[in-house]
Parts: C-alpha cells; structure tokens; sequence
C-alpha cells in the first residue's frame, strides 16, 4: 500500500508517509476526554461533550489541510541565527518541511509519529489514561550526529474552550471571554472562559483547561498573535525566527494558545524524555494531581501501558476469526470492534468532517448498542437503560441526550421508536437475561405533545421524570405509538424524516408515509412477540402478532410496484421510489428491509434480489437508490439537494449496503453478500488516490455513481453504524455464527470459495471453538454439526456449561 500497512498482528496501522489523500486519524479516549490525532499531529480535544466543552480549535473544513492541532516545534541555531526554513515539527505539520524518516503507528488507544530532522530523532506517543481527564504527549528524542546539539522546542495547541457552536456562530464575541494565564505555582498554562454564555442563560464556566510540560519552563506564551506574528498561521510562525522568545504570560480577550520554551542540550547519541499533558478539569486538587503523575516519566508509561492492555482485554477474547481472508479477519477480529467501541462511547458527533453538534444519539446508540453485545455486554446493557429512560410515556422519545445538557429537546425523527427493541432483543439473545425485561425505568416528560410533534407553550420545567415502568412496556409503547402514527394508507408517518435523513419534507404536512419504516416496524414486531412469549405473555403476543400480519398486509397491498417495493409517499399522495419515477425510481432500503421483516413471498424475494442486482449494485457497492436526483424536489427535501451520488442522494451509503449483505445471507446468496461487504471494506480498496479515507475503519459512505466524476471516494469515517452492522453482518451472517435465546446458531452463508474458517466465540462463559468446512464449496446450508464428536439434530447449538470449552465441526452442503 502507498502510504502504509498493517503490523504483522493486524494492531497498528503504520503510515508511511506523512501526507495520504486525506488525513488519516485517531481518536484516543476514555469515556470522559477525547482527542482525535491525525497521522501528522492535527485534530482537537473535548471533555464529555464535543459541543459543549471543547477544549482545542477546530472548523469542519479544516480537515482539508489538517490544522490546527498537537505540535512541537523545533529549532537549531545556525551560523545566520534561527531560520524559519531550517526549523522543523516533530509530527510533520505544521511546518511541513519533509523528514527524513517519517512513520505514523495509530495503534489501539495511542498513536506514535516519528520522525528524523538533520539527525534529531524524535518519537511522541500520544495517549488517553484510562481514568484521568486528560492526554499525554510522551517524547523521547534521540540525537544521531556525531556531536553535541543544542534545540530550543515549543509545544504548541490553540485554544477554543467552552461552546463550539457559539464559537461558529459568534467567534468575534466568544473570544473575548478567554481567559488564558501562566500559572507560576503549577507551571502550567491554564485556560477558561468567564462565564459559559448561552441565550439568555449565563453560568459560571465549570472548568479550567490546562497544558504543562515535564521540562523546565523558560518561557511560556498565552496570545496567539504573540508567537504566530501578523497574517501568519501556525505554518509560519514569526516568533520562530525571534533570537529569544519571550514570555506572554497573560490572554485576556484574545484567540488565545499555549505555548511553552524548552532548552535541551544533547550529546552524541543521548536520548531524553519528556512528557506534555494537555486536559481539563473541574478542581486545582484534581489539576495538581494529574500534573504530578504524568510529569513523572515512569509512571506515565506505566499508564501507557495500561491503557494498552485495556484496548488488548477490549479487542480480543470475545469473537476472533479466521477465514481464507486475511484482510477480512483484520477487520473482524481488531479494527472494527475497536471502531464500534468509538461509535459506542461517543455516538455520531466528535467528527474531524462535519460540525460536532454533540451528544448521542438514540437510533445510533441502540444499534451501536446491539452491535457491541457479543463483545461486551456490560457496555450493551448500561445503554440499553440509559437510552429507555428518553422514552415518553405515550411512546415518543427523545431524540437523543448529552452528557452535559440532558435529553434533547429537539424533534425526533419517526424512525426512533422501533430501534430498542432490535437491542434489547439481541442483549438477551447474548446473555440469556431476560430479567432485563422487568427493570424498572423512568418515562421522560420533557414538554412534547400531540405524538412529539408539538410543544407545549406552557411547559417550563425542562425535562422531568414521570413515574416508571418496565422495559418491556417501554418498548411496547414505542411500537403501539409507531403502529397508530400512521398516514391515509395505515402506513407510518415519516414527519420530518426517518432513518433517512435528507427525505425531510415528504410528510412535513403530517400525511407523507414511509414503506422503509413499516418494515422496520414489522421486525420489531416480531421481535417483542418473541419477547412477549419469552415472559410468558401470549395475549400480548397474539396481539403483536396480529398487527405484524396487518402492517406486511398494508405494505403489500400499497407498496409492491411489480418488481420491488416504493420507499414512501409524499404528503401528497405521490409515491417516490417507484418505477413511474423518473430518478429516484428503486431504493435499496425498502428492498433489503423486505426480506429483513420478511413480508416477502418467494416470487417477491426473487424480484427484489434481481432488481438490486440491475439497477443499484456497482464497482464499489450497491448505492442508496438509483439514479441520483438532479434537480430539487420540495416534495421530498434535501435528498435531491445534495450533489448527485454524495451523502444520502444516491451515495453508496455503507451503513445500508450491510442490510443488502444481511438479505444476501437470509437469501442463501453467500458470494454476493461477501462481494457487498468487501466493496465498501476500508482496506479491501484497490486505488487509495481515489478511495482517500482511512484504511482501517469503516466510511459511511462511498460517493455514488451518479456522481461525474468522484465515484468511489470514501467519505465520513470512524463513527457510523457502518461499524455496528458490517460486525453483525460479518460474524452473524457470513459466519453465521448467531446467538438465539436458546443457544447458538449455526448457518454460515460464505462464499462459494471458502473452503474452511474458524469462529472462536465466547457465549454465556463457555467458549466455542467452531470449525466449519464446506467440502463441495456451496455458499450455504448445513448437512452435520458436532459439538465435541456428538452430532447434532439441529443446527442449534445448546448454551453450554459456564466455564466450559466445546469443539464445533460443522460440515456445509444440502
């Protein structure tokens, strides 16, 4: 690969070369503090909520050039004095001028850039303590001339502190409540706002942000202006070029940084360490603490390696695989689980692409939620009541919560109803624990009324608690309110938008109807009916029974078009999704989503697999719809505003394409559904000049073919439920290793080349080892399975002994 490769072990990704085509990241976290690091040092930092308390600069488009971000500078006196183009950054940005060595190993937890200058070998490792609410920039340099060097080093980040998006929208305002200092007891620059500032809502600010070093201090700067220069930016800084920076020990009103001198003096082959802490905090106690710790170079590797022991206990000893495809089993078995845990702590907002509106999500959440079960159920199960407590009691639910704010109070979208149940269903499936069922949580009462869709003028008091209920009648009220919010055809309304996004104003008027989301409905149906007989409750069962017959009658009667079903209809009545469309005619969601709920018929299965098969499946995976829009459609929204083929018009949406690969499996078709994964897999691509994003996770989303010219580009990484779903898909249904309510399942659907794969699976304390091997190379079907030589009626395998090691063969073939 051009620009890197993977450890031999599938670990680190290690970067070779300091600019790819797009800047290549990290993100580094506990579930309190987050930095995002790229491959050359740019990114930014927060605290609890990437909205609410950012701490270091960024803009959505600064991606494009990958500053600002975590910088040492470097200088040497010459014979002419300190010269700008002869001074260097030890992670390549911002000064760009080229090493010579370079390497980037993004690893799980941490992230270590090299890089040699004229002879000046330096080594950071960046990295989030699994506790503290902080990163350590650990720095080993190392000089490899032959005689004695002196350098001067300048640690670097900028300051954004406090509300992000007031910073967007009031950036001359918000900067004139910084308050940056040197603070001589600490030796740390420490960094607030005044006041947090909202509308009309002014509180003291919670925090003191800080940056110190482990060296001595011989001066520190606070203003940007000071060490940038006039119309300069960190790529060229004035005060580079300075014989003797001086100390700005105060930023009152201004953009503000932090900054420190260092002298260092360096013998033929001596090497020195150092550590850089950036973080924040809600005490000095707590401040003083941290600086003390991670000032001290052992123990802060020692927290180093703890926390890489921490990702290790994280990643492996759940799911591990073993196939005939190495890039496959890379993905499974390391980088995804680590991308799903970063979905799972930090939902869809700290992004390095797009704006950051913080908070997490609740449709994400519980698909990040069910994704994570077999690999930690504790974290599955945590969400799982954290997200039912938005539910309101008429089943409506919030649209998502911050840490910081509480529950959002914004206009949810209609899909989120249906998506706890898929979670809860799959935790018990994993764990056995159906006493979840009977949990006692809070209803949210928040102020929405008339089924979330208006607000009422007199409520005052945020968002309260009232009363309580079971998680089982949480999820019931969510689907009888998504059954009865229904339009002129009995279908479910779409409101503003349901699972997709940018159809937002096909039912702004309160009739426009979504055939995705009766489906999606209709799964979920089925799985609190199963839930329903798991409790023994068969009246409720009957009835979700008879409304899952009611709404797949519903659908078949109004949606099927002949060859596949339409995606909704407008408030108007006009159908969208349909072959007497002219662009927009066949959507793959309401096709996968068919055999998903299974309303399909086998003549109606066959239809809709060849029909995805002719107009959405391409090179690079089968796109969201087909063709793109061209031109705005008020009926429908901002779908057909986008570019053609990019975001939800018509893209290949990666999060989508895993559903085709679920139904491919569900239909037996096993090359197709590994084709469909492995055309969006990140680092299955062939030409990274065109794919540019990340190697290692998941986008979420391929630019589509309607595009004139960019299709194939990734776009969007790290949190997408991409990550989520290209897991389930991978181990559950290509592997077809899938946990039931009474044991495991066993129907692998490979393709037809595959003759022999591996599944170490940890279910309810017992470890399975299961061997599958497919002779006559089908694609599925299981002929024998034998659990420790003992041959099976069924390919269901029992829950086995806690404690216990059991040998799976599985012979394939019909």
């Amino acid at each position: 690969m051009k620009y890197g490769h993977f450890s031999k072990d599938g670990s680190e990704f290690i970067i070779t070369n300091p600019t790819p085509p797009h800047p290549w990241i990290n993100y580094l976290t506990n579930q309190e503090y987050c930095a995002i690091i790229s491959q050359a040092g740019g990114g930014y930092s927060f605290y609890k909520d990437c909205r609410s308390d950012r701490i270091l600069r960024w803009l959505p488009e600064n991606w494009h050039f990958d500053r600002p971000g975590r910088y040492i500078y470097v200088r040497e006196k010459g014979k002419n004095g300190f010269r700008i183009d002869r001074a260097w950054s030890t992670t390549y940005q911002p000064l760009r001028r080229q090493p010579d060595f370079y390497q980037c190993r993004h690893g799980l937890g941490y992230t270590t850039i090299e890089t040699t200058y004229d002879k000046i070998h330096t080594e950071t490792t960046f990295f989030v303590p699994e506790k503290d609410t902080c990163e350590v920039w650990k720095v080993k340099i190392l000089n490899r001339s032959g005689k004695d060097r002196t350098i001067e080093l300048f640690p670097y980040i900028e300051w954004l502190l406090g509300d992000y998006h007031l910073e967007l929208r009031y950036r001359n305002i918000m900067n004139l409540y910084n308050l940056i200092w040197y603070d001589k007891e600490t030796s740390a620059i420490l960094a607030k706002k005044t006041a947090s500032w909202g509308m009309l809502n002014i509180q003291p600010f919670r925090y003191t942000a800080f940056f110190a070093s482990s060296l001595p201090v011989k001066a520190a700067i606070t203003r940007k202006e000071s060490f940038l220069g006039r119309n300069n930016t960190e790529e060229r800084p004035s005060g580079l070029t300075k014989e003797v920076v001086k100390s700005v020990p105060l930023c009152s009103g201004e953009d503000g940084i932090g900054l420190f001198s260092h002298h260092l003096k360096l013998a033929p082959t001596q090497t020195k360490e150092f550590t850089i802490i950036l973080g924040q905090t809600d005490s000095r106690q707590k401040l003083k603490k941290m600086l003390a710790k991670y000032r001290n170079i052992k123990l802060a590797e020692e927290e180093l390696d703890r926390v890489k022991q921490l990702w290790k206990r994280r990643i492996y000893g759940n799911i591990e695989v073993k196939t005939p495809d190495k890039d496959f089993d890379t993905m499974v078995n390391v980088w995804v689980k680590y991308q799903l845990y970063i979905c799972n702590f930090w939902s869809r907002s700290p992004s390095y692409y797009h704006e950051g509106s913080g908070g997490r999500g609740y449709r994400d959440s519980c698909q990040d939620a069910e994704a994570i079960a077999s690999v930690n159920t504790e974290l599955s199960r945590r969400k799982i009541i954290t997200v039912a407590s938005l539910i309101r009691r008429d089943g409506t639910t919030a649209p998502g919560w911050s840490d910081t704010d509480g529950p959002h109070r914004f206009l949810p979208n209609k899909d989120h109803p249906v998506w706890l149940t898929s979670t809860v269903s799959a935790y018990i499936k994993e764990t056995g624990d159906k006493k979840i069922l009977l949990e006692k949580v809070p209803y949210l009462k928040d102020g929405w009324i008339n089924g979330a869709t208006k607000q009422d003028p007199n409520w005052k008091r945020g968002s309260v608690i009232s009363g309580e209920g079971t998680i089982f009648e949480h999820l019931k009220k969510n689907l009888d309110f998504g059954f009865r919010d229904t339009g002129p055809q009995g279908l479910p309304l779409i409101g503003h938008a349901d699972w997709n996004d940018g159809i937002d104003s096909a039912g702004i008027k309160g009739k426009g109807e979504s055939v995705w989301l009766a489906m999606a409905l209709v799964r979920s149906l089925k799985l609190l009916a199963e839930m329903a007989v798991l409790m023994k409750k068969k009246q409720i069962a009957n009835e979700l029974n008879l409304k899952i017959r009611e709404m797949a009658r519903r659908i078949n009667k109004f949606a099927w078009d002949g060859a596949w079903y339409a995606r909704g209809f407008t408030d108007d009545g006009t159908v969208y999704g349909s072959s007497r469309n002219k662009q927009g005619k066949i959507f793959l969601n309401s096709q996968t989503w068919a055999l998903l709920s299974g309303i399909t018929d086998p003549p109606q299965t066959k239809k809709v697999l060849a029909s995805i098969d002719r107009y959405l499946d391409g090179e690079h995976g089968a796109a969201l719809f087909h063709p793109a829009y061209s031109e705005f459609d008020p009926r429908l929204g901002r779908i057909t505003m986008f570019s053609e083929g990019t975001k939800e018009n018509a893209a290949v949406f990666c999060h989508a394409v895993t559903w085709k690969v679920i139904a491919d499996c569900m239909a037996g078709r096993g090359n197709k559904a590994y084709e469909g994964l492995k055309k969006i897999m990140p680092n299955s691509q062939r030409d990274y000049e065109l794919y540019k994003t990340e190697p290692y996770v998941f986008a979420e989303y391929l630019i589509g073919p309607g595009h004139p010219y960019l299709y194939g580009e990734g776009s969007f990484t790290w949190i997408t439920g991409t990550a989520g779903w290209s897991f389930l898909a991978a181990t559950q249904y290509i592997l077809g290793v899938r946990p039931e309510y009474q044991g495991l399942l066993i129907s692998p659907c490979i393709p037809s080349c595959w003759k022999r794969c591996e599944v170490i699976r940890h279910f309810r304390g017992a470890v399975y080892k299961i061997v599958i091997e497919n002779p006559k190379g089908v694609k599925s079907g299981v002929k024998q399975i034998f659990v420790d030589g003992k041959k099976l009626a069924t390919n269901l395998i029992p829950a086995g002994e806690k404690g216990k090691r059991y040998n799976v063969k599985v012979i394939m073939g019909k």
